[in-house]
This record gives structure tokens, C-alpha cells and sequence, in this order.
């Protein structure tokens, strides 16, 4: 049993971790033993350590040469242009594809998560949350960009082939802010990196500066093909409801385990802070299937269906491309999304909820 959460908690993160995951990786994690992902990360997470995250930083200024220091203190000097990056996570792929990069291989990538279209066609080393080091090695990369704490186990192996590697990590809009200016300063296009910066900013602004004064209380569930828990500040989905200064009712709340993103629903917590929306994020094979999920689960729940929100119609399905996975340079795509979702008297309809 114990070697069954241990492989349920790897394939959870990397769904959780990372901004790229597969059609089988999710039909692999919806099919274990009855149980919610949060529910299989139980007590492990308490006792498995995935590495201390601390902050990025960047040597100043442009050019060559550039020192970055990753969130877990690894130290790399590039003294000229790296010319073959390997992006191990598709975290990472989009922002350096934006910016005019490149990469030498992939992990596994399909489903909600845009791939580049340059980069459709290139190598792979095998599933995200399980990544072939003897492939990766031998492709020899000047520099490989990993995905923090899901993929930590590779930096050993990288660092014994004298291969430079980075771990980094990318849930909130900051810091895809904070990647986007270390992965620009790699491969010296800063200028590009500061114009796709102004746009981005300039875009959030415009949104939030049209937020009314009275802002409206939201919940997030995270539905997946076995439960139903509350998303909290420190996912994707919290970070944007932060952004737009709604009144998250999990707000503050810590969840179990290091950067445990979700607490158990509560239907009577929900009913005492009666939301005036519901949004629901989701872990199952297709935005479609949340929908699903929620209706099988909670619709023939009397409490439920008495909730204002509910009978209000005002429950709305959150893409994972924007939720699930980590947008990127498209970030403030999934704010303009959840703003529509909110206040679509203010930012217009969506399209399709």
C-alpha cells in the first residue's frame, strides 16, 4: 500500500508542479485505489523532503557573463550563450520558446498544456515526473532547466556529467515574471524579455484597474475523479483570485505538507460564507468531465443546491490550461478569464464556461 502513495504523490506532482502533463498521466493518477490525490499525499508529504525553495536570483546587468543562483541555492556562471538548453518540464518550454530559445528535448507533453508549435517535433526523455537521466545526458546539454521539487533527482546525475542545471519553479505571477527575466538573461534576448514583460503588466493592469470597490467572494474547489477539496492562496487559481482582490473564503488557510495547495471541502464552511461564486478547478481527463464530477458528487446534495451561488447559476468551470497548468507568458490570459467569470458585467461574457 505504501508503494502506492509513494507513485500516487510522483504523479500527482506532476500535475501539481508543473505546467505540462499528459492524457495517460492523468488517466494513470484518476484510477488510484479509490482515493483523492490530496487523500494519497497524506503523511507522505509530512515525511518526504522535495528539496528548501529559497528565492532566484540574477546577476545585473546584460550580456556576458551571467551568475544564477536557483531556488535551491545551486550556483551556475554561464560565461557565454548556452547552445543547447534541455527544458526537462514543459513549465519552462513556452516561456523560452516566447522569448526566442530553443530546446534540445521535452518531457511527454499533451493534453491541456499548449505546446509551442517550434518544439512539437522535439526529443523526448520520457514522462515529466519521471524523466530519463541516461537520455538527457547523452543529448549533452550545455544547460538543463529542471522543474523544482518534481524532478530534483536529476540535478545529481547532471551535475556528476559536468552538465550546468537549474531548478526552477513557476505558480505565480510573479514568478513567471521572475523566470521569464532569468530565462531572457540565458539566452541574452533581455530586450525581448522587458517588452513581453511591459505587455504583460500593462495587460494585468488594464484588468485590474476596472475592478469595482466592493469585491465579490469566491470559493475554489478542485474537483478530480474521485474528490472534491477547497484550492487555497498558494495554487494558480488563488494567486489570480488574489490579483483581482476577491474575497477568497480559504484565504490564509494552510493546507498539509510543504506548498500544500488545497484543505478539505466543507460544504458548512461554504454555506456560513454563502460565496457569491463558485469556481472549480480541475484534475480529470477534460474541463467537460469537471462539470461531471461536481454534478455526480455534490448535485443531489440538498445543502448544495440551496447554496445562492448554486441556484444562482453562478458556477464557473476554470480551464486547466490557465488553472491546472502554469500559463506562462500567457498568465494574464487566466486573469482576464476568472475576471470574465466574476464580473462579467464589467469585462464581458465568457465565451464558453
Amino acid at each position: 500500500m505504501k508503494r502506492k502513495q509513494i507513485l500516487a504523490l510522483i504523479m500527482a506532482l506532476a500535475i501539481v508542479l508543473t505546467g505540462c502533463g499528459s492524457k495517460d498521466t492523468k488517466e494513470k493518477m484518476e484510477k488510484k485505489d479509490g482515493k483523492s490525490m490530496s487523500q494519497s499525499m497524506k503523511g507522505d508529504m509530512k515525511n518526504k523532503s522535495i528539496g528548501s525553495m529559497g528565492k532566484l536570483n540574477i546577476s545585473e546587468g546584460k550580456g556576458y557573463p551571467v551568475t544564477i543562483k536557483d531556488v535551491m541555492g545551486n550556483e551556475v556562471t554561464l560565461k557565454e550563450k548556452p547552445k543547447k538548453i534541455a527544458a526537462t518540464s514543459g513549465t519552462f518550454l513556452g516561456i523560452l520558446y516566447a522569448l526566442g530559445g530553443e530546446s534540445i528535448c521535452t518531457a511527454n507533453l499533451s493534453g491541456g498544456s499548449p505546446v509551442p508549435k517550434d518544439a512539437e517535433n522535439l526529443p523526448s526523455i520520457g514522462e515529466v515526473y519521471n524523466p530519463d537521466i541516461e537520455k538527457l545526458v547523452a543529448l549533452k546539454p550545455d544547460l538543463a532547466i529542471t522543474q523544482f521539487g518534481l524532478q530534483n533527482k536529476l540535478i545529481p546525475a547532471l551535475k556528476e556529467s559536468n552538465i550546468p542545471v537549474l531548478a526552477l519553479q513557476m505558480k505565480t505571477y510573479d514568478e513567471v515574471l521572475e523566470n521569464l527575466k532569468a530565462i531572457g538573461r540565458i539566452i541574452g534576448n533581455e530586450n525581448k524579455t522587458e517588452e513581453l514583460i511591459t505587455k504583460m503588466e500593462k495587460e494585468k493592469n488594464d484588468i485590474v484597474k476596472k475592478l469595482p470597490q466592493n469585491p465579490k467572494k469566491v470559493v475554489i474547489l478542485y474537483a478530480t475523479s474521485n474528490d472534491v477539496s477547497v484550492k487555497l492562496e498558494n495554487s494558480i487559481a488563488g494567486n489570480v483570485a488574489k490579483i483581482l482582490k476577491l474575497k477568497n473564503i480559504a484565504a490564509g488557510k494552510k493546507g498539509e505538507g510543504m506548498g500544500g495547495e488545497t484543505i478539505p471541502f466543507s460544504i458548512e464552511e461554504i454555506v456560513k460564507e454563502d460565496p457569491d461564486v463558485i469556481l472549480v478547478t480541475s484534475m480529470v481527463k477534460s474541463d467537460k468531465m469537471a462539470k461531471e464530477v461536481i454534478e455526480k458528487k455534490l448535485g443531489e446534495d440538498t445543502v448544495w443546491k440551496n447554496l445562492r451561488a448554486v441556484k444562482e447559476k453562478k458556477i464557473v468551470y476554470l480551464p486547466q490550461k490557465y488553472f491546472l497548468f502554469n500559463a506562462g507568458e500567457k498568465f494574464v490570459d487566466g486573469i482576464e478569464f476568472m475576471a470574465k467569470a466574476v464580473y462579467p458585467e464589467i469585462y464581458g461574457e465568457l465565451n464558453d464556461k
